[in-house]
């Protein structure tokens, strides 16, 4: 075999081996091709069916979708947006210009503002509710959602894509539900105005009746006639009680109710509300106590109406329920922080107490508890339910302890804002400051409020309820030579009264360096010739009140008496003092019944009044005469009080060498708004129909 035979079929064999390499590559490429085939008719098949779905899913939610090239202006859609529209898709604009010309002339504006907002960049989407015109000319809601999809290099949008989704059905709903609104809060309105109207007409009658009813207990009666007379007053009293509680849970249930918070006095309001029920605690011979804690500030932010009203109907019902023992109306500083503090509210009385099955019910609407003692009062059933509400309102929670036989505690606490510019150091705390105090008192309830407030001013505390042990404690520190301080002796004492202590301890030289505080209530009272002779330089009457305590306390330790002792009651002494001078008052009131009310009672105190019927009477007197008080009655024809008082500062303002009289307004609308109007007028105090006499007196005795 030559050489170049030889050489050929090498050259041969090389070739036949690449082309069994070439074979292998194509079966193998062939094989991948017909894999990849198979694959992409997969991938084919699974998009068909993601499109189907995708296509039924816009067609069943009512949604198309668009596709804008921002560069060009040309929007691409589906074809559900002519469906939805009613056009066929040749028929539709496919430019954005022409689309948004289809946009209501009222939804034009808002709508190229929320896109304007996303292009910029100030939203992260574009979303927008308009109406578009179909082609049968109505106008049909949709909801438009969508978002920059590409930018160019310098973040400009070159396009945009989203949907578009009828919303027409949900906005016919939305529409017929806020005409709905619309027309609840106007038959709302007509509800709490009607409520006015009538509370008004009610408690007109009403005023009369009480009203003179309290002048006939001013006049001679047989104890049968008293008898009458009281169960009358007592009626009319739960009547108006009734009445109160029906129109504050309507106004609470048409979400009427407003807030209106202001700076107050929360010790202001504790004493407020004790001092309303002392007639009522002395005529059960039921003791009221309070306790209000000196940590507290001077004043926060909240609403003192509302509070003032729960308040109320704590110690009512614990009225209702307590034949003996005490209430206590307590207000505890709990905590604050640097915008809040937080203070618990307590009404505890020693009266028949509640089931645990009972308190479950308490704060239902309309609910009563049917124990035998429960039967026996009135009421209907909506004093606690409001109550609880109002706690609500005021981001508060209600609590109740109680054990069936010995008692009932009401407890709830409540954030009021701070009121920084009234915060000041205690001067109590300088006062009694190491300061050695003993009380006497066979009461614990009353000596542990007395030592609570020692020790809130850093007083060193003790005390004992009997006679006996304090001589002996008296002795005892003035032979150790730290004698004490400030007594406070409890009149009532076993075995003597307050003043026979006071005047043993006189006549020991051991035990008279004390210095000596009375404690009495309103049913002991003691004179001043007979407190004097006892050595004690003033009294104070329970419930003592912070504020009249904190006075006693000053004075018995500076020895300087600053004013009465307080041992008589406000009324009384306006009624016998026979320094004061006469009044010239004006009585703007229309209602026959209220004129007699109010003009029998002012003239038994002594002062001279004219009457006017209605407000622009009342203007014209004012013009001609001046005088110190005007009584404004808020509804009279021709001319309410609040548009005569407004008239009245005008005509004041014009004359600066008039004197501003005081005007108090008299109404029967005892709500916050109307309170606020009052002032806003120019009024100067706000008294409810039917007026107590105490309260007229409390208005008196400002002038």
């Amino acid at each position: 075999m030559t050489e170049d035979l030889v050489k050929k079929i090498k050259e041969l064999e090389k070739e036949n081996k690449l082309l069994r390499l070439a074979s292998q590559q194509w079966e193998h490429l062939q094989k991948v091709y017909s894999e990849s085939n198979d694959r992409l008719q997969e991938l084919e098949r699974e998009l068909s069916a993601s499109h189907e779905r995708t296509e039924r899913a816009l067609f069943g939610g009512d949604l198309a979708w668009w596709d804008w090239n921002y560069k060009t202006g040309k929007v691409h859609y589906n074809e559900n947006r002519a469906r939805m529209l009613g056009y066929d898709v040749e028929e539709l604009p496919q430019t954005f210009g022409d689309i948004t010309r289809m946009i209501h002339p009222d939804d034009y504006e808002i709508t190229m503002a929320h896109l304007e907002s996303h292009l910029t960049g100030k939203k992260p989407n574009y979303e927008a509710e308009f109406r578009l015109k179909t082609k049968t000319g109505e106008w049909k809601w949709f909801f438009d959602k969508g978002k920059v999809v590409e930018t160019d290099i310098f973040g400009k949008p070159l396009r945009l894509a989203g949907v578009l989704i009828d919303i027409d059905a949900r906005k016919n709903i939305e529409n017929e539900l806020i005409v709905a609104v619309d027309k609840a809060n106007a038959d709302s309105h007509a509800k709490s105005h009607f409520l006015a109207s009538m509370s008004h007409e009610i408690y007109t009658p009403m005023a009369g009746v009480i009203g003179m009813a309290d002048i006939l207990k001013q006049s001679k009666l047989s104890q049968e006639q008293e008898e009458y007379l009281n169960v009358i007053v007592k009626s009319a009293t739960n009547l108006m009680s009734i009445l109160n509680d029906i129109i504050e849970y309507s106004k609470l249930e048409s979400g009427n109710l407003v807030f209106h918070e202001k700076p107050f006095s929360v010790h202001q309001v504790v004493e407020e509300v004790t001092g309303s029920f002392v007639d009522k605690a002395n005529e059960k011979g039921v003791e009221i106590l309070s306790f209000q804690d000196p940590n507290i500030p001077v004043e926060v932010v909240g609403d003192p109406v509302r509070l003032r009203q729960v308040l109320k109907i704590f110690t009512d019902n614990a009225f209702k329920f307590t034949d003996q023992g005490e209430i206590r109306v307590e207000a505890e500083f709990v905590s604050w922080d640097n915008e809040t503090v937080k203070i618990r509210f307590n009404v505890c009385d020693t009266g028949i107490g509640i089931s645990e099955s009972g308190i479950k019910k308490l704060f239902t609407s309309f609910s009563k508890l049917e124990s035998p003692e429960s039967m026996k009062h009135g009421g209907g059933g909506l004093g606690l339910a409001i109550a609880r509400r109002l706690i609500d309102r005021m981001n508060g929670k209600v609590s109740v302890e109680s054990v069936p036989g010995s008692g009932t505690t009401f407890s709830f606490a409540v954030h009021f804002d701070r009121y920084k510019d009234t915060e000041v150091a205690d001067p109590m705390k300088e006062i009694l400051k190491g300061v050695k105090v003993l009380i006497i008192d066979p009461q614990q309830s009353r000596r542990s409020i007395l030592r609570t407030y020692f020790e809130r001013w850093d007083a060193e505390v003790d005390e004992c309820g009997k006679t006996e042990e304090a001589v002996k404690l008296i002795q005892h520190q003035a032979q150790i030579k730290r004698a004490f301080d400030l007594i406070v002796v409890e009149f009532h004492l076993p075995g003597m009264d307050g003043l026979q202590f006071a005047t043993s301890m006189k006549k020991d030289p051991l035990m008279r360096r004390s210095k000596l505080l009375l404690t009495t209530s309103r049913l002991f009272p003691v004179s001043s010739s007979e407190l004097a002779a006892a050595g004690v330089l003033v009294a104070l009457v329970r419930p003592y009140t912070l504020s009249r305590l904190k006075g006693r306390i000053k004075e018995v330790l500076t020895q300087v008496k600053k004013d009465f002792s307080g041992l008589q009651d406000e009324v009384e002494l306006h009624m016998r003092d026979d320094q004061k001078r006469v009044l010239s008052i004006l009585l703007a009131e229309d209602n026959l019944i209220n004129q007699r009310v109010a003009l029998v009672t002012l003239e038994k105190m002594g002062h001279a009044t004219d009457l006017a019927e209605n407000g622009k009477i009342a203007v014209e007197m004012v013009s001609k005469k001046e005088y110190d008080l005007v009584l404004m009655d808020m509804f009279m024809p021709e001319m309410d009080g609040l548009t005569a008082t407004k008239q009245i500062r005008e005509m004041e303002a014009l004359d600066p060498t008039r004197n501003p009289i005081h005007i108090c307004a008299i109404t029967a609308n005892t709500s916050a708004e109307d309170e606020a109007n009052c002032y806003e007028a120019g009024m100067n105090s706000y008294i409810s129909k039917p007026f107590r006499l105490e309260e007229l007196i409390k208005i008196l005795n400002r002038l």
